[in-house]
């Protein structure tokens, strides 16, 4: 049994999943010297070998992920829309978990665990194990699926080397996986931050929204069919397998959902502001009413934390990272309006720039393009924040927009001015203010150096902190402190995907509840403030997974499961969008009476001809499957050959 534990223990233990209950309290001293026996003689041993599989599971913290797809850009950086299917095959975390439910199941034969205790931890082995291969499978399609430890074969036994499965028979395998899991699993663990049967009900549910999504879709972006790993369908699905897909994804879904174990956290807020307000609170510390499974970065280390703090507007962060994550105008258009503070019905959030109301034209080049004649037709606010103040309470929350106000500071992002005499300044290459009525304007917004993060031509090209986009990321950040490292949570899984999930399983399909998974759409919708309901269609269901888990990664999953990034070929995608990624700028209008604002629809600067930028937003086929690592050496069919 020693022998069982040593290739466990070599890996080393990571405790970064602790949360408020501290999971990990009752463990002592260094689990490296302690014998495999007194290991499994008490909980707090199996805890600690539960630990190191804990932390090994992929997505369990914020990323820039999202950046790849057309709602957020790198600050500083040419606009890209090209994206690369991330990788996650790590076959020494299967043999951990594998070694560790061996070790289990001789612990129950020799009397050290009760069948309850046994069957509860060995639940939680196939659950990480599960999570695992479905991080592997939606990235290189059909992978080898190894069951058991191969401690004990020769090193020159063909038994090393598992075939790879067909894409199918991975799928399924991994959604079966879950419910075994769930099986065993107790509906509450003593630690909150532990997967429990509802967890693997869940990530049932997802993993069979993606096949049934991959399956139904598949045809969009097909693979090569002259590639032996299509022909041989290690890449390969199709449209017949996915009601069984959705089906599987609604049963499962909809069990979580009558557990009763989760909720939307603050449904139904009493106005605008309180809605605000509840989502703010949501992610700086983990709720464990809506988090069906994440994780707690609060573990009183000051080098532990969750994300880039670099990410928040220079105004409040130090350091050279200052605003390295921008939000283009693309999602902001997203986001709902309300028709007014009371009814809250949805109204096109479309940013309205024009007296006209035709908002599909952009400059590509402001600077050359915008003239004192046209002033006139554009639309004028009170305010430099007045465009966003009936906007979703999702934006307000998770957006840092002009004249917000994050961590007690007004942030001011604005690109340029319409001075007294009429003249217009877009990215002026100083800073100098302009008095009006008793009141000194800036074209950017503040005075100093340090008065905003958006673009100041020239003059500070190279200096890091500043945007080429009037948007930047607030979500995930500390809203009280400049923390190097923050320590707010992380959800890899909310109980708001619960009801998308089911909602747009029974869109899909057919099949189902419909008035249930109408009402799952509009309970996400009527948490964030809206008071009126929607149509459960395809349509308006993804359109809820872009707002909601805007910089949770979730966004990029949607279009990866449905095949639906940006091909220039085909441009019929519902999902994919088409065209550039955009920015504001947000511009003091002095030529009246009183200081107004007006904004413009551009191009960010890197992306204008001055930049000698004309590149094209395209995905491939191929880039939906990475290429398999070491097939050589494992003896396995590779992709995209």
């Amino acid at each position: 049994m020693k022998k069982i534990f040593r290739y466990i223990l070599l890996a080393g233990l990571s405790f970064g999943l602790v949360s408020c209950d501290k999971f990990f309290d009752d463990m002592e001293g260094d689990l490296s010297k302690v014998a495999a026996d007194d290991l499994l003689a008490s909980d707090s041993g199996l805890l600690g070998l539960l630990a190191n599989l804990y932390s090994a599971l992929p997505d369990m913290s914020m990323s820039s992920g999202d950046q790849s797809q057309m709602f957020a850009n790198a600050s500083r950086s040419t606009p890209s829309y090209g994206s690369s299917t991330g990788s996650f095959w790590n076959y020494g975390n299967v043999r951990n978990v594998n070694n560790f439910m061996n070790a289990v199941k001789d612990a129950h034969e020799a009397g050290r665990l009760d069948d309850a205790t046994a069957n509860a931890y060995l639940g939680e082995g196939l659950f990480l194990r599960a999570c695992y291969y479905f991080a592997s499978v939606r990235r290189y399609g059909g992978i080898p699926i190894l069951d058991h430890a191969l401690d004990n074969e020769p090193l020159d036994s063909d038994a090393l080397y598992i075939p790879r499965s067909t894409e199918k028979e991975s799928w399924d395998w991994v959604i079966d996986q879950f419910q075994q899991a769930a099986d065993l699993m107790p509906a509450d663990q003593t630690q909150a931050m532990r997967a429990n049967k509802y967890t693997a009900l869940a990530m049932k549910a997802r993993v069979a929204l993606w096949a049934a999504s991959e399956s139904k879709y598949w045809n969009r972006a097909p693979i090569n069919s002259s590639y032996n790993a299509v022909q041989k369908k290690l890449t390969y699905m199709e449209a017949s397998y996915a009601p069984a897909y959705y089906q599987q994804a609604i049963a499962a879904a909809e069990e979580v959902i009558k557990s009763g174990k989760y909720e939307l956290v603050g449904q139904n807020p009493s106005n605008i502001d309180a809605a605000v307000n509840n989502f703010i609170d949501l992610f700086q510390n983990y709720n464990t009413k809506e988090g069906v499974f994440g994780r707690s970065y609060k573990t009183g280390s000051t080098s532990n934390g969750n994300g880039n703090q670099g990410w928040g507007p220079n105004q409040v962060v130090t350091g050279y990272l200052q605003g390295t994550y921008s939000v283009s105008l693309n999602l902001a258009d997203e986001y709902d309006n309300y028709s007014d503070a009371d009814a809250r019905a949805r109204k096109s959030g479309i940013i309205q720039t024009l007296m006209s109301g035709d908002e599909s034209a952009y400059f590509t080049d402001p600077q050359a393009q915008f003239t004192a004649d046209m002033v006139s037709g554009y639309k004028h606010y009170a305010s430099v924040s007045e465009p966003f103040k009936l906007k979703d309470a999702r934006f307000q929350a998770w957006v840092c927009y002009p004249g917000t106000t994050f961590r007690g500071t007004v942030i001011n992002n604005e690109g340029g001015m319409v001075k007294p005499d009429g003249s217009v300044d877009i990215y002026p290459g100083n800073n100098n203010g302009v008095e009006k009525n008793g009141t000194i304007y800036y074209p950017y917004g503040g005075a100093g150096d340090q008065n905003s993060f958006f673009y100041k031509l020239d003059k500070d090209v190279n200096d890091s902190n500043r945007s080429f986009y009037c948007f930047q990321i607030r979500k995930g950040l500390d809203e009280g402190s400049n923390n190097p490292n923050p320590q707010t949570p992380w959800y890899n899984y909310r109980y708001s995907e619960v009801l998308l999930t089911y909602a747009e399983a029974v869109a899909e399909s057919g099949n189902g509840n419909a008035a249930l998974a109408k009402q799952c759409l509009n309970d996400v919708r009527h948490r964030a403030g809206f008071k009126d309901d929607i149509d459960l269609t395809v349509e308006n269901v993804i359109h809820e997974w872009k707002v909601e888990f805007a910089f949770e990664n979730k966004w990029s999953d949607v279009l990866y499961r449905r095949r639906a990034f940006y091909d220039p070929n085909n441009t019929t995608f519902e999902e994919g969008t088409i065209g550039k990624k955009l920015t504001l700028i947000p511009m003091v209008d002095l030529s009246g009476s009183e200081a107004q604002w007006i904004f413009l629809r551009s191009l960010p600067y890197s992306a204008t001809a001055r930049m000698h930028y004309n590149g094209t937003f395209r995905f491939l086929a191929e880039d939906y499957y990475a290429q398999i690592p070491n097939y050589v050496k494992n003896r396995i069919e590779p992709n995209n050959k």
